[in-house]
């Protein structure tokens, strides 16, 4: 139905409206003007929404039908079959149409949402990218070279370490100080820092 398409912006991908069959046992006076149709509930995205249908000319009635909604959108898919543990690069993916209406593992719309991270399952050629399947590699791998950083008041410390987990930025991972031989634990703040925690 137009009233259904017309609802969703051209950023919403390209639509299609079914509307449900009407119960042949329902009697309405024939329309003698155009009847006029809208969504007066949002979409919000949902594969099933209500259009309301209004005669307004000699015989007003109103009535509700039911309408399916398929929407395509160009989505991240796999060009070709990927490995488990594949970090994504450009070549890896690539924008393409598909249906999403009933999508409940989410899609992702932008190359950069993807490329750098690890996929944590095998994909085959045309599979959608989807959050659930990536994620983001360790900031700090086990015995990598970092830079401990001590804070007390005003007071900043620095000096060498060893990374003895792997760890993603916020997170809390051990770590031997190259000076002292000592284990302490601290938070990644990037890719070379990690800042001690002081008991």
């Amino acid at each position: 139905m137009a009233a259904a398409t017309k609802e969703l912006s051209p950023s919403r991908g390209r639509a299609k409206a079914v509307a449900d069959r009407i119960d042949s046992r329902l009697k309405l006076a024939q329309c003698s003007v155009p009847l006029q149709a809208d969504l007066p509930y949002a979409t919000n995205g949902r594969s099933r929404v209500t259009a309301e249908v209004r005669c307004t000319g000699t015989e007003n009635w109103k009535l509700y039908v039911p309408v399916k909604l398929e929407i395509w959108r160009d989505v991240l898919v796999a060009t070709g079959p990927l490995q488990k543990g594949t970090l994504l690069t450009a070549s890896d993916v690539i924008l393409a149409e598909r249906a999403v209406s009933k999508q409940t593992r989410g899609f992702m719309l932008d190359p950069r949402q993807a490329i750098g991270f690890r996929l944590k399952r095998p994909l085959s050629e045309g599979d959608l990218i989807t959050p659930g399947v990536i994620v983001a590699p360790p900031l700090i791998e086990p015995g990598q070279q970092v830079i401990l950083e001590a804070r007390s008041g005003t007071l900043l410390v620095r000096t060498a370490g060893v990374a003895l987990e792997k760890g993603l930025s916020g997170d809390v991972i051990r770590v031997e100080n190259t000076e002292s031989g000592r284990t302490v634990q601290g938070i990644i703040r990037s890719a070379k820092t990690v800042e001690v925690l002081l008991r």
